[in-house]
């Protein structure tokens, strides 16, 4: 068992065309433990802690989309101590600080 402490998310890209991107996070394919709708040049001090079953968390990041599957934007496992995990997938990027605690 470990805590990930996530820290910033910023949105360097964002996926959609038009409108803002609805974001959402899980780790090791659990419910979403954060969403937000943000866009390009977007800031967000998310300062939570998560608690996670097992030796890794495995970081997935999602867009969603309301006329099709949600694209997926990246998975990271983070390391151990601080951290910022980069999600390049389906032409976004989003980078997310992190401070990992096994």
């Amino acid at each position: 068992m470990g805590v990930l402490k996530i820290g910033r998310l910023e949105c360097i890209k964002q996926e959609d065309w038009n409108g803002k991107d609805d974001i959402y996070i899980t780790i090791n394919g659990g419910k979403p433990v954060y969403s937000t709708q943000i866009g390009e040049d977007g800031k967000r001090d998310i300062n939570k802690s998560f608690r996670f079953e097992g030796d890794v968390a495995v970081v997935r990041m999602y867009e969603s989309d309301s006329a099709d599957d949600d694209d997926l934007l990246g998975e990271q496992v983070p390391l151990a101590g601080y951290g910022e995990m980069k999600f390049r997938e389906d032409d976004a990027y989003y980078t997310l600080s992190y401070k990992l605690e096994p």
